[in-house]
């Protein structure tokens, strides 16, 4: 009677292990499937896995889901460019040029190179990327190194295309195509520092050209050297250069929009100067590279030209050519999510 009773008592006991071993197994299934409904799709996947394991969940969460919002912003805002006026679209598009592509073929990966975004380190990147190139320190791969083995030996591609159609057709298709971006004032300002202030070659010519245009009677020296050029006398230069669309932009200065055409190609990552480390940590994570995050974490981090610097560079200017370069710039300010530029003088929205 015993035996049976303990007989009975086990096989009871064994149904309620059992029993919660499948409701158990059922709930993992079940969390499994939510979480694979919920996985965001295309390319997308990928920013979200093998990501560097120095950061933290939080972090990696709100990176991804930062991500995801500049992907449908830039959606959203290129469909919005599109219901323009056929006049309204034609005049920003005069003087259009094809995207330049970097194409690195190890981990079919197309870069779109906006200067003045980080784009010499990210350079960089791409030929450590490649293989062709091994480097503890960004810093020492020089400009002409960068110059030779991109522009002259072609050890890393490059490729023009007119839009994500036009990739596809040369072999792109499943290559992840990414873009930096700025402020766009920020930028212009860097480029002003950059060639106008710091360089030589640009000074001596198109220094030249914008005093022998805009300067009121300039001195001999200037008008040799074009080594003095002011901001002012810089953005109106580059407001009417814009405006005529008698030639191309200087790279330096042009609109990304002009530049990489984002609405009529498909970039899979979005990155963005003011989160730089954090993005490129992302991107590595999504090329299975994490370990040369490091390489980025090394570089100064603080820029050359800050939030504070191109804001007092701004008050130099007249209100009308603030309202001209919101206008030049408005589609970059719209697809990349950057507020227009407020002044005490007056709100630009």
């Amino acid at each position: 009677m015993k035996y049976h009773m303990l007989s009975r008592l086990a096989d009871v006991g064994l149904s309620a292990f059992c029993f919660r071993q499948i409701v158990f197994c059922c709930f993992l299934c079940s969390v499994f499937i939510v979480l694979l409904l919920n996985r965001p799709s295309s390319l997308n996947d990928d920013v979200s896995t093998d990501l560097p394991p120095s950061r933290t969940t939080t972090a990696l969460v709100d990176a991804k889901i930062q991500q995801l919002e500049r992907q449908k912003l830039l959606h959203e805002k290129c469909r919005d460019l599109k219901k323009l006026t056929k006049a309204n679209r034609q005049r920003r598009k005069v003087g259009a040029t094809q995207v330049r592509l970097i194409i690195e073929d190890r981990h079919r990966v197309v870069y779109c190179d906006v200067p003045k975004v980080a784009s010499t380190n990210l350079k960089r990147l791409m030929m450590i990327l490649s293989g062709k190139v091994e480097a503890d320190d960004l810093s020492s791969i020089s400009q002409s190194a960068i110059h030779a083995r991109v522009h002259e030996k072609k050890e890393i591609r490059e490729l023009y295309a007119k839009n994500s159609n036009d990739t596809v057709k040369k072999g792109l298709g499943d290559y992840t195509q990414f873009i930096f971006v700025r402020h766009p004032f920020e930028r212009l300002v860097s480029a002003y520092r950059d060639r106008l202030v710091n360089n030589e070659i640009y000074q001596k010519t198109i220094g030249r050209e914008i005093v022998l245009k805009y300067r009121q009677n300039p001195n001999q020296l200037s008008l040799e050297m074009g080594h003095d050029v002011t901001f002012p006398e810089f953005v109106r230069f580059v407001v009417d250069e814009w405006r005529d669309a008698k030639r191309h932009l200087d790279v330096h200065w042009r609109p990304v929009v002009d530049l990489c055409h984002p609405c009529d190609m498909q970039f899979h990552f979005i990155g963005k100067f003011e989160t730089l480390n954090q993005d490129v940590d992302l991107l590595l994570g999504k090329l299975n590279e994490t370990n040369l995050s490091r390489l980025f974490a090394g570089q100064p981090t603080k820029p050359k030209t800050t939030s504070s610097l191109w804001k007092e560079s701004m008050k130099q200017i007249s209100f009308q050519q603030l309202t001209d370069l919101n206008r030049m710039f408005a589609d970059d300010f719209r697809l990349f999510g950057y507020p227009h530029y407020y002044t005490k003088r007056k709100s630009l929205r």
